[in-house]
C-alpha cells in the first residue's frame, strides 16, 4: 500500500433581456420577430456548472439579473488548473501514476507537486471567490450582501464536510491531513474582502503574505516557550467543540495545522485579485504568466541565496531536512522555501507558480477543449473527487497489506486506478447529470440560506 508523506493533503447565467414596452427594436443581423437565445450546453444533462470544487457557484445569483450582459461560456481553464491542483495532491498521497518510482521524472513531479499543489488550490479558491462576487466588476448593494452570505454558508458547509472526512480518516488510521476543513475557514476569512477591486485585493494579498507567516511564527514560538499563547491555546481548546470532538479546532486550522490560514490567506487574496482581472484577455494572461514567473524566481532565489551564499547552511543546517512546521528557536528559518513550512518565501513562490499555471491552463483549455474535457470535468468536481480520494485513502489504511485478489490489486495500483476512474467518472457524471453531487449540495444550501432579492411584480424596492 502506497502511503507517502501526508502533504496535502463562472458559469455566467445567460438570460435574454426583458422585452421593453413600445415598438420592437430590430437587432443587426437578426430578422424582426426573431429572438436570439443562448445555445444550451451540449450533452444530455444541464449546462456546465460553475468552476468546480468548494468554490463552485454561479457568477450571478440565479434570482438576479446582472447589470451587464456577461460574456458567454465559462473559464474552463480555471477547472483545468483546479484539476492540476488535486492531481498534485493525489501524486503525493497515492504516488505518481504510470511511472516507476525510481525514475528521475517521478522525483521531479513529486518535488514540484509537494506543497505547491496546496497553494495552487488556495489561490484558485480566491479566483473562484472573485468569479462568484462579480468578476472584474465586484457586486455592490444587495447583490454583494447576497454573495457574501452565500460564501459564508459555503465556508461553513465545507467545515462540516471537512470535519466528517477528518473523523473517517482518524478512525481508519490514515495519514491524510484533510484540506477541505482549512478551505472552509479560508472562505470565511475572505468574506470581508469580497467587495475589493483588483488593486486593493492585490494590496491585501501582499500585506497578508508579508505579515501572516511572521505572526504565525511568533504565535507558535510563544506556545512552544510556554508564553501567553500556550495558556490561551489550552483554554481555547478546552472549550472548542471542533477540537474536542474532531481534534481539528479553529486554532489548528488557523495556527497549528498543516495548512494554517495565517499562512495561506495571502494566496487566497492573491487569487481574488487575479479573478478581478479580465481573464479572457490575452494581454492579461501574458502579464499573469510573466508576473508569476518573476515572483516565483525571486522568492525561491532569495531562499537559495540565504542558505548557500549567506551562511545559513552552516548556521542552522540543511533546509531540506525541515519539511512542515519550522523550528521556532531561530527566526532565520523564515527564509526557507521548503514545502509546508508556512513562510512568506514559500507562500510567495507558490503564488507565483499558481499564476503561471492558471495562465497556461486558460490558454490550453481554449485551444484543446475536447482533448482536455475529462480533466476540466474532474476539476469542476474537485470537492467530490477530493472527498472520494480521502475515502479511498481511509480504505487503504484499513485494508490488510497481505490481501490478494482484485481488491489487493486495486490497493497496490491505487495511483493508476484512481487517476483513470476519477477522469472517466467525472466526465460521465458531468455529461449525464451536470454538477457534482457535493458541489450541487453546497450550492443549493447556500442559495436556500441566502436567497437573492426577488424580481418582477413581487420585488421589494431597494
Amino acid at each position: 500500500m502506497k502511503q507517502p508523506h501526508p502533504a496535502q493533503p463562472a458559469t455566467n447565467l445567460l438570460s435574454s433581456p426583458p422585452v421593453p414596452d413600445g415598438p420592437p427594436v430590430r437587432a443587426v443581423g437578426v430578422p424582426t420577430g426573431a429572438v436570439r437565445v443562448p445555445a444550451p450546453g451540449r450533452g444530455r444533462g444541464p449546462g456546465p456548472e460553475p468552476p468546480g470544487g468548494p468554490a463552485a457557484a454561479d457568477a450571478a445569483p440565479p434570482d438576479e439579473e446582472p447589470p451587464h450582459p456577461p460574456p458567454s461560456g465559462r473559464l474552463a481553464g480555471v477547472d483545468l488548473a483546479r484539476y492540476l491542483a488535486i492531481a498534485g495532491m493525489f501524486a503525493i498521497h497515492f504516488g505518481v501514476p504510470f511511472l516507476d518510482p525510481d525514475r528521475p521524472i517521478t522525483a521531479i513531479i513529486f518535488t514540484y507537486a509537494w506543497g505547491r499543489s496546496t497553494l495552487l488550490f488556495a489561490f484558485l479558491a480566491g479566483v473562484s471567490l472573485a468569479l462568484v462576487s462579480g468578476g472584474p466588476r465586484p457586486h455592490r448593494g444587495r447583490r454583494a450582501r447576497t454573495a457574501a452570505a452565500r460564501v459564508a454558508v459555503r465556508g461553513a458547509a465545507l467545515l462540516v464536510i471537512g470535519w466528517l472526512l477528518h473523523a473517517v480518516i482518524t478512525v481508519s488510521g490514515s495519514n491524510l491531513t484533510v484540506i477541505i476543513t482549512y478551505y472552509g475557514l479560508y472562505f470565511l476569512l475572505a468574506v470581508p474582502f469580497l467587495r475589493l477591486p483588483a488593486r486593493w485585493a492585490a494590496t491585501a494579498a501582499a500585506a497578508a503574505l508579508a505579515a501572516g507567516p511572521q505572526l504565525l511564527f511568533l504565535l507558535r514560538r510563544s506556545n512552544d516557550t510556554g508564553g501567553a499563547m500556550a495558556a490561551f491555546t489550552d483554554a481555547w481548546n478546552g472549550r472548542d467543540p471542533a477540537h474536542l470532538f474532531f481534534g481539528q479546532g479553529l486554532l489548528e486550522l488557523g495556527v497549528y495545522g498543516y495548512y494554517p490560514a495565517l499562512a495561506c490567506l495571502g494566496a487566497v487574496l492573491a487569487g481574488l485579485a487575479v479573478g478581478r482581472l479580465d481573464l479572457r484577455s490575452r494581454v492579461v494572461r501574458l502579464r499573469l504568466a510573466l508576473g508569476g514567473a518573476l515572483l516565483a524566481a525571486v522568492a525561491y532565489r532569495v531562499s537559495w541565496h540565504a542558505w548557500y551564499n549567506y551562511g545559513l547552511y552552516g548556521a542552522v543546517g540543511p533546509r531540506e531536512e525541515v519539511i512542515g512546521s519550522i523550528p521556532t528557536d531561530d527566526a532565520r528559518w523564515l527564509l526557507t522555501s521548503m514545502p509546508h513550512t508556512s513562510t512568506t518565501v514559500e507562500a510567495a513562490g507558490g503564488v507565483g507558480v499558481a499564476m503561471c499555471v492558471l495562465a497556461g491552463c486558460l490558454w490550453a483549455a481554449e485551444r484543446l477543449p475536447r482533448l482536455l474535457a475529462p480533466f476540466t470535468a474532474a476539476g469542476a468536481m474537485a470537492l467530490t473527487v477530493y472527498a472520494v480520494h480521502a475515502l479511498a485513502m481511509a480504505w487503504q489504511a484499513w485494508f490488510p497489506d497481505h490481501f490478494v485478489g482484485l481488491a489487493g490489486a486495486v490497493d497496490e495500483h491505487m495511483a493508476e486506478v484512481f487517476s483513470v476512474a476519477s477522469l472517466i467518472g467525472a466526465f460521465l457524471w458531468r455529461w449525464l447529470v451536470g454538477r457534482g453531487p457535493l458541489e450541487a449540495a453546497v450550492s443549493a444550501l447556500a442559495s436556500a440560506a441566502a436567497p437573492g432579492p426577488r424580481r418582477g411584480a413581487h420585488a421589494r424596492p431597494e
